[in-house]
């Protein structure tokens, strides 16, 4: 047992590396050509390379999505609740999009340089006028036709509820009445391995390592991935927030209890 999880660390961690430089080397080198003059090729391009990223890295990961409903057309903004970093490739595979992210996230090595490649809007949540910076890029992307990927939650949960939405970055469609789609996410691990709360959510103080290198020697990973029948509109973003984060709570099946997730901090885990 103990041998067959390092071995699916051994070859999973290279093989995920090499599909994201392949999946992310053509996207550098037609950038040039393709972003500033034929901005619907460029999209389509960046579209069509982040999908079969998301479900090559998803079939390596032993991850299984089961996806309930449509994803909406571009342009969109779709808002979902956080869980694992491995919910970019979940929603890359189904609804490739424009993610907004956080700001440190462009100092990683590697991963800084692909997300610039791919357009991710990032944003320092601490600086108020980052925020309002956001929001016009934001609404510059939908006016441009692009779908946007928004985590308002404005962090990771266990998956035991789906948090407070923050309004702010949601000011963009509220200001122009736009309409808000909304999906939820939730995993599930074998009975015989960590549960999914800990072993695939990241969250918490938890530090990268050693979260990633066990995620990678999961057997399997089941993800639950449903999109919304209907998009939310309305004038006053707190109001949008709050329809939105009623809406995902009716569909969201916890994935733990918060007191469990609460008692787990003393796991090893935790620093």
């Amino acid at each position: 047992m103990r041998l067959l999880r390092v071995c699916r660390l051994a070859w999973r961690g290279p093989a995920f590396l090499v599909l994201t430089l392949a999946a992310w080397l053509p996207l550098y080198v037609l950038k040039p050509f393709l972003a500033r003059r034929r901005y619907p090729t460029w999209r389509k391009v960046r579209s069509g390379i982040m999908r079969r990223w998301g479900r090559a890295c998803l079939a390596v990961l032993g991850c299984r999505v089961t996806a309930r409903g449509a994803p909406p057309a571009p342009p969109c903004l779709l808002v979902s609740n956080h869980i694992s970093y491995i919910d970019i490739l979940v929603l890359a595979a189904h609804s490739p999009a424009r993610f907004v992210s956080k700001a440190e996230i462009a100092d990683w090595p590697l991963a800084g340089t692909v997300c610039r490649t791919v357009d991710v809007i990032f944003v320092d949540r601490g600086r108020r006028r980052d925020v309002t910076r956001v929001g016009d890029q934001i609404a510059e992307a939908l006016e441009a036709g692009d779908p946007v990927i928004l985590f308002p939650e404005g962090t990771s949960t266990p998956g035991d509820a789906v948090a407070t939405l923050k309004p702010s970055l949601l000011a963009p469609a509220a200001a122009r009445k736009l309409p808000v789609h909304w999906s939820v996410l939730r995993y599930e691990t074998p009975d015989d391995e960590d549960p999914a709360f800990l072993s695939v959510a990241w969250w918490g103080e938890m530090p990268m390592a050693p979260h990633a290198p066990e995620l990678l020697k999961l057997r399997r990973i089941e993800c639950e991935l449903e999109f919304g029948a209907e998009p939310f509109r309305n004038a006053d973003r707190k109001q949008l927030a709050s329809l939105l984060r009623r809406r995902m709570t009716a569909a969201f099946r916890p994935m733990v209890s918060s007191e469990e997730a609460a008692a787990s901090t003393s796991d090893r885990r935790f620093p």
